[in-house]
């Protein structure tokens, strides 16, 4: 298993970012490695909710909510995908930061095909995942910051 750990600064208060974090289908406003989003079922939030993400600059994966506490903590887990992973989970938890809100996110996966796979991730797909969580997190600041200030002008 490998894990990954980011956090960043976002000027908003947590309900702001909560709220962007969890329109599930809107994933691809702010994160540059999605194409698109589109929930799976009836259950548009919570625990259980479900969404099938298509990647840029190929690729798909659906995931489900599986922690869901307001303001406070999202946690995914993967259903299934088209990418050589066998499993994957990643957590958000948020807290007061100095009149903003401080996003940190685990991300914790296994890729398919035993020891070739762990060759792989520290090859090539770790500096990969890790960067493109990193573009998310800066795309998620963007946009919260953006449509906060459009919403509350200071």
């Amino acid at each position: 298993m490998t894990t990954l750990h980011n956090e960043i600064t976002i000027a908003a208060p947590q309900s702001a970012v909560w709220q962007v974090l969890t329109r599930l289908d809107a994933l691809a406003q702010y994160d540059p490695g999605v194409k698109s989003t589109t929930l799976v079922g009836a259950t548009a939030s919570g625990p259980g909710a479900q969404r099938r993400c298509e990647l840029r600059p190929a690729g798909w994966f659906i995931e489900h909510v599986v922690l869901w506490e307001p303001e406070g903590a999202l946690g995914f887990e993967l259903v299934t995908c088209s990418l050589p992973v066998a499993s994957l989970r990643h957590d958000y938890t948020l807290s007061h930061a100095a009149g903003a809100t401080r996003v940190a996110q685990v991300m914790t996966y296994q890729l398919k095909y035993g020891q070739l796979g762990r060759a792989l991730d520290m090859l090539a797909m770790r500096r990969r995942w890790d960067s493109g969580i990193k573009a998310f997190l800066a795309g998620l600041k963007d946009h919260v910051e953006a449509s906060h200030v459009r919403v509350n002008p200071t």
